[in-house]
């Protein structure tokens, strides 16, 4: 934790610092101040978790610092040092939204101990930040990853994009013959993806995803508006585009020694145009691993002796359906306790049920209610093998408000009631224990 102290007496400063240091809690001094206005200063140039300030200083008190801190440094706490024992300042100081209060002279005792509270609370929420900012991340990743098989995205996650000007895909591909010892194409991808979110950043966000044969690298691109238009104004952003494109796979090529090469898109104005942009570079990287003078090609390079159009739209149209049912069959799973429907199941995923009836139907291979209710039995067994779970408490956890109903239906399919299902499933007694064992029951 990084520590700003605030005083404008010397000594109280250097006692503060000395302490902190010598407590042997890995804490840092990240500057003294006499005021604060010179505390101002700091923060702008240094990281700070907490500042200990002094309140009657001149130049600039401590509440006005704190209120200060409130308006630009938003997640460093305040903690005010003070010996003027006035309820106002305390009335204040929570205004401004200061962590805690202490009137000197204070024990070392004491001001360790709440530094120390602190520290703890800083760490907690700093964990909590990480947390969210993965669950976020992999929320994104999963829209995408819809969107690319145009999937809509639900209007609530709406707020999940980030800011963009324009969008294009990339498409990674692996075109040696055979990959070096030590990795495999899912390793390969998750390498490329994590080269990219970092090389991209500074002209936008890039989102990686790993697909069974490539990785399809999302750009979200900021760019200033380019006032020239026109066939010229095109050329060059093209031109710019695989420049930056062949510098990307040099360096990949450099960190990961394999044969890649890149299919990219055209660049798109809307999210809803991200599963033709993903498409686009599917067809450039495929006629990019065709080439041997360069590992990019750009959309605009297929023609129509290169371009597979069906095949594609095969290729595409099957993966879209295998991760349509990946999620219908995820959602049945989450839901397995409610009277699902395959309409409620469409609503979820804002598609058409007749579509998804179709598709599941064709890939699985039985109907949405078939599947649906075998996986319920499936949940029931492995719920009926603890015999102390009733059988009324199976029959609600599996989506059957009636048990009787549910009775039927699970000795339709497992042959047997859940009470002889469960009765077959009880523990075996201990034979050892000599006669008392062998006693007829």
């Amino acid at each position: 934790m990084n520590i700003l102290i605030v005083d404008d007496e010397s000594f109280v400063r250097r006692s503060l610092s000395d302490m902190l240091i010598s407590a042997g809690a890995g804490w840092t001094v990240a500057g003294e101040a006499e005021n604060g206005l010179d505390a101002l200063e700091i923060l702008e140039r240094e990281p700070v978790d907490l500042v200990i300030s002094d309140i009657r200083m001149p130049g600039m008190d401590g509440l006005k610092l704190a209120e200060e801190i409130r308006g630009k440094h938003p997640d460093t706490e305040v903690v005010l040092l003070t010996g003027y024992q006035d309820f106002t300042y305390a009335r204040q100081a929570i205004q401004y939204g200061v962590r805690d209060y202490l009137v000197k002279p204070s024990s070392v005792e004491d001001i360790l101990e709440l530094v120390s509270r602190l520290d703890g609370q800083l760490e907690k929420k700093k964990q909590e930040a990480r947390l969210l900012k993965l669950r976020e991340k992999n929320l994104l990743e999963k829209r995408l990853h819809d969107l690319l098989y145009g999937i809509p995205l639900p209007y609530f996650d709406e707020s999940i994009i980030p800011p963009h000007t324009s969008l294009q895909v990339l498409t990674v591909l692996h075109r040696g013959e055979a990959l070096s010892p030590g990795w495999n194409e899912s390793i390969l991808y998750q390498a490329v993806r994590n080269i990219a979110e970092d090389w991209f950043a500074p002209s936008g966000q890039a989102i990686g995803m790993i697909e069974e044969q490539e990785a399809p690298i999302v750009l979200f691109l900021n760019e200033p508006e380019e006032a020239a238009d026109g066939p010229e104004a095109d050329a060059l952003r093209l031109e710019r585009d695989r420049n930056t494109a062949l510098r990307f796979m040099s360096e990949l090529a450099s960190i990961l020694k394999c044969d890649l090469c890149l299919g990219l898109s055209d660049r798109h104005g809307s999210l809803d145009q991200l599963s033709a942009a993903y498409r686009e570079s599917l067809e450039a990287a495929r006629l990019a691993r065709t080439l041997s003078a360069t590992p990019v090609a750009h959309f605009r390079e297929v023609t129509q002796q290169t371009a597979t159009p069906a095949q594609m739209e095969e290729h595409i149209r099957g993966k879209a359906a295998r991760r349509v049912i990946s999620l219908m069959i995820e959602a049945m799973e989450r839901r397995l306790d409610e009277e699902l429907s395959l309409k409620a199941i469409a609503e979820e995923l804002y598609m058409n049920p007749t579509y998804l009836g179709r598709i599941f139907k064709e890939d699985i291979g039985e109907s949405f209610s078939s599947f649906l209710t075998r996986l319920r039995m499936e949940k029931a067994k492995a719920l009926l093998d603890d015999v102390t779970v009733k059988v009324y408490e199976v029959s609600e956890r599996v989506g059957f408000k009636d048990p009787a109903y549910f009775s039927c239906i699970f000795k339709k399919h497992v042959g047997v009631t859940p009470q002889d299902y469960q009765k077959q499933h009880r523990p075996t007694p201990s034979t050892s224990g000599g006669a008392a064992a062998s006693r007829p029951v």
